[in-house]
């Protein structure tokens, strides 16, 4: 590293320790802890499924090569566990390299909810755990067209991607992704409609990417309104920017993990508006499928902090509240949580978050059966 910015490092070290003596005017500790209820939470075995997901990615000229995966597991009280996994390994032509990691994240998403689904779906779990929060799966882009081709088709590619939404739910389990399962299919859909301009890779991704993004909708619906059992739909998150609890310029989850030191949770409930989530549809999709759409833009979603655990750790934990079950209380989720709790954190999230990491290592090792790391990537000249 550069001396000059070690110097600069030691600047900012004061301004560190400045920030943490400015929370203290701007809050004090009293008004903290009138917004926490202090609770010893009574562990509380239910049969739990948790999920994360991961993806990696590196570029070569022309295009990218990818690996994204989904992972859930539960444990039943006898320690014995149970496991689902999807996933997938491609290369995307993406022309706007800054918004790969948007699509990315919602293959990532996609195949967490796969996997999930997937095992609760043959287990019936009282309980389905997203890592982070639920409110997140809305903020979702939808791939538009330019992300891939840079040429006008008046719509005409998002309406070739909706005819397949039907074969996509008759088969929505059957595959990895399933959208990606249809390719072949497609890419014959396209030559009917453009001829052999139809044949070109980017097209073809920009309408699979829509299906996938179709089925991310799909999956997501099915999490909130697809299971007839009606589990408890929680998600738990490490970090959050929300201040909407003591409005001042750090989070509130900061301002908690300042002051608070005793288990329990926030006193207020505080429900998310999805509307002002960045959430948008396809309009073909809207079309297609009315009430899906609808309804899931009618989810309901509330959240609270709590301390679960000894230790430091405070989570942000949103809860689905589902119109088919009794209300649930933060003292539950808190009882339950602290069943799995170690070192202040869910075990099945920490296995969920250990077992689905795709590694630089990993990434060398899909190269090597490949055998493309002696293609082109652009950077030969500072190796």
């Amino acid at each position: 590293m550069r001396p000059e910015l070690l110097k600069k490092a030691y600047r900012l070290k004061n301004e560190l320790f400045q920030l943490a003596l400015g929370l203290s005017d701007e809050i004090k500790k009293d008004e903290v802890l009138e917004k926490w209820n202090i609770y010893t939470p009574t562990p509380v075995y239910k049969f739990l499924v948790s999920e994360d997901g991961s993806y990696n990615k590196k570029h070569y000229l022309g295009y990218y090569f990818y690996s994204v995966a989904g992972y859930a597991v539960g444990f039943r009280e006898d320690s014995t566990s149970l496991e689902e996994v999807a996933g997938e390994v491609g290369i995307s032509v993406i022309k706007k390299t800054e918004l790969v990691d948007q699509y990315l994240r919602m293959l990532m998403f996609l195949t967490e909810l796969k996997a999930l689904l997937r095992l609760a779906r043959r287990e019936k779990p009282e309980v389905l755990v997203i890592d982070g929060t639920l409110s997140s799966r809305f903020i979702t882009v939808f791939p538009k067209t330019d992300w891939f081709a840079g040429e006008e088709f008046e719509g005409r590619i998002a309406s070739i991607a909706g005819e397949f939404i039907e074969k996509i739910k008759d088969n929505l389990f059957s595959e990895d992704i399933t959208a990606f399962s249809l390719k072949q299919e497609v890419a014959e859909r396209l030559v009917e409609e453009f001829g052999d301009r139809g044949r070109r890779i980017d097209i073809l991704e920009a309408v699979l990417s829509k299906m996938a993004y179709f089925e991310y909708l799909l999956l997501l619906h099915s999490l909130f309104y697809g299971l007839d059992w009606n589990p408890l739909v929680i998600g738990v998150a490490k970090t959050s920017h929300s201040t909407e609890i003591f409005g001042k310029s750090l989070p509130d989850l900061r301002i908690f993990h300042q002051y608070v030191k005793e288990t329990g949770y926030s006193k207020d409930k505080i429900y998310i508006n999805l509307e002002e989530v960045k959430w948008e549809f396809s309009e073909i999709f809207e079309y297609i499928e009315e009430k899906i759409a609808y309804q899931l833009k009618e989810v309901s979603i509330w959240y609270f902090y709590g301390k679960y655990d000894r230790g430091r750790t405070i989570s942000l934990i949103e809860v689905f509240e589902s119109q088919e079950r009794e209300s649930t209380e933060p003292q539950e989720i808190l009882d339950i949580l602290s069943y799995y709790s170690v070192g202040g954190y869910p075990f099945p999230l920490r296995k969920a978050d250990y077992e689905v990491r795709i590694t630089g290592r990993d990434m060398e090792m899909l190269e090597s059966i490949l055998e493309i790391k002696n293609e082109v990537h652009g950077r030969e000249g500072l190796q």
